[in-house]
């Protein structure tokens, strides 16, 4: 992730990361619970990309992961 790593902390709110957000467990974590718990603008502001990206690695609800690598088969995102 070249580009500062945005973090809405409405959606953290039952961990303490102590403003840690540069870690790639926490980036994985994260991501996963924006794709599970966030909205649309908590998803553009990561960047599909990168949530492509890290997808092999998100630890996702069924139903959720199902979704996106629909989506991904589907969406051409380079």
């Amino acid at each position: 992730m070249g580009k500062e790593f945005f973090v809405n902390k409405s959606l953290i709110w039952d961990y303490d990361f102590k403003e840690r957000y540069d870690t790639l467990e926490f980036k994985k974590w994260y991501i996963a619970r924006v794709l599970s718990c966030g909205r649309m603008e908590d998803v553009r502001k990561i960047g599909l990309k990168v949530i492509k990206d890290f997808f092999p690695q998100l630890n996702l609800p069924l139903r959720i992961k199902k979704f996106w690598e629909w989506y991904f088969d589907y969406a051409h995102i380079d």
